[in-house]
């Protein structure tokens, strides 16, 4: 992935929008702070884990322009603000860190930087899991995790904001995904029984367990598209979660996008019956990175309008939006007037 090109007095001004550890006005956003937790040395370390961490989960992928936000923002801190920011962090126990970093200020970063981002709705994908160890292979599920490998990508999970399902492994599991297909990569018939879940697409997920610790290999499967990744680890819970990231890296760096300078949209939604539906909707907006805020300009039956802030040129947003399962629609009879209409496909 290509960086981009940025400028000392830019990575100045940039600071000021980074800075950091929750501020009061943080607490009270729609979407609330970022919090992670880190384990290291001394709280200069830990800030600096915190950050690439937070920016990673916002960003929704590891790469290199993510990496070089993170250095650029560190050398150009400035003492005062960092000091600050130290005295706001918690430390819960010895050399662990829990950090809460301002949502807004952290997106406003990554755009102003143009580094790409997932700014729509994350893909759900479904994991078909085999744990390999002395030539038995078992399909990992609900009822079998495996040496906590499945407790590994949960984390990962969390840590990526992207969605990851894990099958029952139940009876009709194991009729529909043979182990033999997931450590073959045959990726079409474990599509398949991953409808059952609703999954946007599938990883193929083989990690093996070795004399020195394990091997991963994994297959995201993705808009009729494959990604293939590896790791080696000191165990298989390791082993596979690094592999796993690797993959959501690749998935995640075709969907990625860099967002311009927002603006106000008004878009309409029909089938919103309600103020508490109105509510549910801005919370679903609000949640995608392409998204700043979205506010209520006119609500009437069972269509609303809404404003909405955001770095994409409306049919971009639109195009994005279907991710979420909406689709341009017909202006309702004596709606209020809007730049475009939608409706739950």
């Amino acid at each position: 992935m290509s960086l981009h090109p940025r400028t000392h007095s830019r990575l100045a001004m940039l600071l000021g929008l980074f800075l950091l550890v929750l501020a009061p006005a943080a607490a009270a956003a729609a979407d609330g702070p970022v919090v992670v937790t880190v384990t290291a040395e001394d709280e200069s370390a830990a800030l600096e884990q915190g950050l690439e961490q937070a920016l990673v989960r916002l960003a929704g992928l590891r790469s290199e322009p993510v990496l070089e936000l993170v250095e650029a923002l560190l050398d150009a801190r400035d003492d005062a603000g960092w000091i600050a920011a130290l005295e706001r962090r918690q430390q819960v126990e010895d050399e662990s860190y829990r950090l809460e970093f301002d949502r807004f200020r952290l997106r406003s970063a990554l755009r102003d930087a143009g580094v790409p981002s997932v700014l729509g709705e994350r893909p759900g994908l479904l994991v078909w899991a085999v744990h390999e160890r002395g030539g038995q292979r078992d399909l990992l599920g609900d009822a079998v995790d495996g040496p906590g490998i499945l407790s590994a990508l949960g984390d990962l999970a969390a840590a990526r904001d992207m969605p990851l399902l894990f099958p029952l492994g139940d009876l009709q599991d194991r009729r529909a995904a043979q182990p033999s297909d997931i450590v073959g990569g045959v990726t079409e018939p474990l599509v398949e029984a991953a409808r059952r879940y609703d999954a946007d697409g599938v990883v193929l997920l083989h990690v093996r367990e070795t004399t020195s610790g394990a091997e991963a290999r994994a297959i995201a499967v993705h808009d009729g598209r494959e990604y293939r990744s590896s790791a080696s680890g000191e165990n298989p819970g390791t082993a596979a979660h690094d592999a796993v990231a690797r993959g959501l890296d690749q998935v995640a760096e075709r969907l990625a996008r860099v967002a311009a300078e927002p603006e106000w949209l008004r878009l309409g939604f029909a089938g919103v019956q309600g103020y508490g539906a109105f509510e549910r909707l801005r919370a679903e907006l609000t949640r995608l990175q392409a998204v700043e805020a979205a506010r209520l300009d006119s609500l009437a039956g069972d269509s609303v309008v809404l404003q909405v802030r955001t770095g994409l040129e409306q049919d971009d947003l639109i195009d994005l939006l279907r991710g979420s399962g909406f689709a341009r629609a017909e202006a309702p009879e004596d709606a209020a007037g809007a730049d475009a209409w939608l409706d739950r496909r």
